[in-house]
């Protein structure tokens, strides 16, 4: 990272903007090299990331090309504005992203622990209805090689420098 007075190496502070997230924004590249990002709802554990979505469609194809993702989940946004100078405009965040390859789940109950972090996540219960739908659903889960916290806000709160 450039900005190294904004970058958060401390990894229980990128597991809580994780935490507080409300979706992740997945891109990925097919064989040919097009870039697509489509912002999805997530569960995640200490190493993985999970998604889900159809069976079919583009973002499966493009996974079943290149498996290889990046993810980027931002919290906390505020548009801060110079009262002297309204072309002196900035933001404030706290940012993760992260890389990894993604895989699709098969087996039955790895597809319902994975879909029970993502409803977990998402504040919601894990119903009779939504376990049935999981024949018909795609499960991803990202292996995270990679995260890179980033907080563009001012003063840095100390426990994020860990």
């Amino acid at each position: 990272m450039r900005r190294k007075d904004k970058e958060v190496t401390s990894r229980e502070w990128m597991l809580g903007v994780l935490n507080d997230g409300i979706y992740a924004e997945i891109a990925m590249a097919g064989r040919d090299g097009k870039p697509y990002v489509v912002p999805m709802n997530y569960g995640f554990d200490d190493g993985h990331l999970y998604i889900h979505g159809a069976l079919a469609g583009k973002k499966i194809d493009i996974l079943k090309e290149n498996p290889y993702v990046c993810f980027n989940v931002t919290t906390e946004v505020k548009l801060v504005t110079n009262p002297d100078d309204p072309s002196d405009v900035s933001s404030e965040f706290c940012s993760v992203t992260g890389s990894g390859p993604a895989r699709f789940l098969e087996d039955p109950d790895a597809k319902l622990a994975a879909a029970t972090l993502l409803m977990d996540h998402c504040h919601a219960p894990m119903s009779e209805r939504l376990v049935k739908k999981l024949k018909v659903t795609s499960v991803i889960v990202i292996d995270i090689e990679e995260m890179t916290g980033k907080l563009s806000k001012k003063p840095k709160p100390a426990d994020s420098l860990k």
